[in-house]
């Protein structure tokens, strides 16, 4: 695995991370990405939304898209398998494993 490859696997486990913190277990984009960039991974609008996809095709999340006047903003939910995930239960691949507490 090269090194970039641990930096997005790294990325897409904050995300899912940062949404477990949440007692809603969702987020809006907009929210999430700052929450990512603020624990140290660097990611802009565009990536963070291909994680998103990323994650949703692994079942480890929901978007929902909510229409505004100036182009969609995604809620994001964390899956039951997206905690598992977050909480180091499950590998996926792509994902980097939660390290042990």
């Amino acid at each position: 695995m090269s090194v970039s490859e641990r930096i997005i696997g790294d990325r897409r486990r904050s995300v899912l991370e940062c949404l477990s913190e949440m007692s809603s277990c969702m987020l809006n984009e907009d929210a999430l990405l700052r929450a990512v960039m603020e624990s140290g991974r660097h990611t802009d609008h565009d990536t963070m939304r291909d994680d998103l996809v990323f994650l949703e095709k692994r079942g480890c999340l929901r978007i929902e898209k909510l229409t505004k006047a100036d182009g969609d903003l995604w809620k994001v939910v964390l899956t039951r398998a997206g905690q598992r995930v977050a909480q180091g239960e499950q590998i996926v691949s792509g994902v980097a494993q939660a390290l042990a507490s």
